[in-house]
């Protein structure tokens, strides 16, 4: 009565009994897993670090002002040429003139009294010298003699400070001057006018301290150029000076540039007073000088997007394996249960199953690991899905996919 009852099935006991039927059939169809594979095989290896940025002269000025005034004329074109001393900008000039009268005309009135002070100084002078000769006959008191003496005294102390005055305006003329001379602007170096900021009438306003002054223009060099990128601080550890780079600009497809890393800066672009919190990556402005003909070089325009890559490792012939197939398993220490640290493993694929082979392994980038020991080339090692490697161990049976060795 037992065994009847067992094949005594109600129609929704017969619909589960069979989708758990097929659900054990099909895992059993499937219960070895499909892996994929790739051999481990020698290639040159290397490593680069990799940024956006922008392309730049190597060598620029930027063309400000130091006095504050309107732009009269503006003598340049933006794109023009220009030559050390060509005259470039000149400001109104009104008020500097008038500063410089005003400086000119204290000058001459100092002069002035200077004259007068000395005229005093050598009449009192004289009237000491025969005084003192008459004081020391007796013919003059030593009451006369003492306010003869003041006197020549005061003479001497308005003298000095005459000559001084006369320091002092020499001094205001000569900054009046040198005002003067710097409303008209003239080129420091030869280049090229590159990003003409100013406009006829505008006032530009001179720096301070505090206070960076106005860019009218900026004058480039473009015999030389660069591209400037900033590496974050976890990756500019390895980037050194006279590393090669390649060069890719957004601007002309399909070219490539060289060039060797000029500079590293030593320091990060935020301010000293800025604040930073620990999720902040720090970055750092690396220079990278680009190579190329002078024909190569004149397609490249300042400003333009660059994609800049530093080659800072590269292993010749070295057994490499692909960095997917590389997994940490953990190390316990001995009887205790506790971790000891991680070491690194592949599992080789060999008829049907998997071998773990603990590796050591060399340069490694985004792609592959170089392996200094524990494979041999040739062996296939097994690198997907990640899901079922992460959990394989040593003697599983493994599936390779179609198509694969």
């Amino acid at each position: 009565m037992a065994r009847l009852r067992t094949w005594i099935i109600t129609g929704a006991g017969a619909v589960g009994l069979a989708g758990s039927l097929g659900w054990m059939g099909l895992r059993s169809s499937s219960a070895t897993p499909e892996y994929s594979v790739e051999a481990a095989r020698v290639q040159d290896l290397r490593d680069s670090v990799a940024a956006n940025g922008e392309v730049q002269a190597r060598t620029k000025v930027n063309v400000g002002v130091q006095v504050t005034a309107a732009i009269r004329e503006i003598h340049v074109k933006d794109g023009q040429w220009v030559k050390a001393g060509d005259l470039l900008v000149t400001l109104d000039q009104e008020r500097y003139r008038q500063a410089l009268n005003q400086a000119e005309m204290g000058l001459r009135m100092s002069r002035k009294d200077l004259e007068i002070a000395q005229a005093t100084w050598t009449k009192q002078e004289q009237t000491f010298r025969r005084n003192e000769t008459l004081h020391g006959q007796g013919l003059v008191s030593a009451e006369e003699f003492q306010q003869v003496k003041l006197a020549r005294d005061t003479a001497a102390t308005s003298l000095e400070r005459a000559r001084v005055a006369v320091q002092q305006s020499e001094a205001q003329v000569a900054i009046a001057q040198d005002d003067l001379s710097k409303t008209v602007i003239r080129a420091s170096m030869s280049g090229q006018v590159t990003g003409l900021k100013a406009e006829k009438g505008e006032t530009a306003i001179a720096g301070t301290t505090n206070l960076a002054g106005a860019v009218l223009m900026v004058i480039s060099d473009l015999s030389e150029m660069m591209g400037e990128v900033r590496v974050g601080e976890l990756e500019v550890v390895k980037v050194k000076e006279g590393q090669p780079a390649e060069i890719t600009v957004d601007a002309l497809p399909g070219s490539l540039f060289r060039g060797k890393v000029m500079t590293v800066a030593t320091g990060t672009d935020r301010p000293a007073n800025a604040s930073s919190t620990s999720q902040e990556t720090q970055t750092y402005k690396v220079r990278v000088l680009i190579e190329g003909t002078p024909e190569a070089l004149g397609a490249l325009k300042p400003g333009m997007s660059a994609r800049i890559a530093v080659l800072t490792s590269e292993h010749k012939g070295v057994l490499t394996v692909p960095l997917a197939a590389i997994q940490d398993r953990e190390v316990k220490g001995r009887g205790l249960g506790l971790l000891a640290g991680s070491r690194s493993v592949v599992y080789v694929a060999k008829d049907g199953k998997v071998q773990e082979r603990e590796i050591q392994t060399g340069l490694s980038t985004r792609r592959a690991a170089e392996v200094l020991s524990g494979v041999k080339a040739g062996e296939l090692v097994v690198t997907g899905p990640t899901k079922l490697l992460t959990g394989l161990t040593d003697g599983a049976a493994v599936k390779l996919q179609k198509g694969q060795p």
